[in-house]
């Protein structure tokens, strides 16, 4: 008698076909992660970083920085609404950065990609299942294992020393077949790795076209160049008194 859980794998795994048949469950998975995740989370993050782009691009002209700074209210309020939620709150904390200059444009103090964090969300997504896909091809397999083991254990007990021979060409047979799993594991991890990167290399080129039209609609300012602006502003204005004090009136003598 075995005790539940070894009976429960060995009458899951005495049909020949039931390794193969997870192995294209594992493969099925994988696919299905797919697509999941390309029309939930990669086309939604895509089509948004290109409404972004495209909505400052109609900005471009022969003064895009006015032209941002009038049209702000319009932007940040279609910045901040249903967006993805890395682009939200990175536009959030470069709003928080952007300041009115004394021509009515607006200035940052950091570039657009010092304030978003990598949207690769879709990317890590798909990696994660990658890493656990492997796992359940291996956890299948040593279930098999196991249940061939037990099988070629019970047909030695039964046959005696005569039927060892081909109890263990039966075990090798069976054992054989639920290395299937793990191969189907392993290549479904590496078929999504590869979409992973390929969505990836996707997200960070509309990122980074969105990222330069952001930062030509602003003026940059980092507080290292308003320091010295401010310096300067300062040795001009002591350059101008030193040159008043130096010009002193002349008052008129008394006849």
């Amino acid at each position: 008698m075995h005790d539940p859980v070894t009976s429960f794998v060995v009458s899951v795994f005495s049909a020949p076909s039931a390794a193969l048949i997870m192995a294209g469950a594992i493969l099925a998975l994988a696919i299905g992660l797919i697509f999941q995740s390309g029309h939930f989370e990669f086309a939604p993050l895509k089509d948004d970083l290109q409404r972004r782009a495209e909505l400052l691009s109609e900005l471009r002209g022969s003064d895009p920085q006015r032209a941002f700074a009038e049209a702000f209210a319009n932007i940040d309020k279609r910045f901040s609404g249903t967006a993805h939620p890395t682009l939200e709150l990175g536009w959030a904390a470069y709003r928080g950065q952007l300041a009115e200059t004394a021509d009515g444009r607006l200035a940052s103090s950091i570039h657009a990609a010092d304030a978003f964090e990598h949207a690769d969300g879709p990317a890590r997504t798909l990696e994660w299942w990658a890493n656990l896909l492997v796992a359940i091809g291996l956890v299948i397999t040593f279930m098999g294992i196991v249940a061939a083991l037990t099988e070629a254990v019970d047909a030695m007990q039964r046959q005696g020393g005569a039927g060892m021979q081909t109890a263990l060409m039966g075990l090798l047979a069976v054992a054989a077949t639920k290395f299937w799993t793990s191969i189907a594991g392993v290549l479904g991890s590496i078929v999504l790795r590869l979409v992973a990167r390929r969505r990836r290399k996707i997200i960070e080129a509309f990122e980074a076209h969105f990222f330069a039209l952001l930062d030509g609609c602003v003026r940059f300012a980092p507080p290292e160049k308003v320091m010295l602006e401010q310096l300067a502003v300062l040795s001009r204005i002591e350059t101008a008194l030193a040159g008043s004090a130096k010009v002193q009136p002349v008052a008129p003598s008394l006849a």
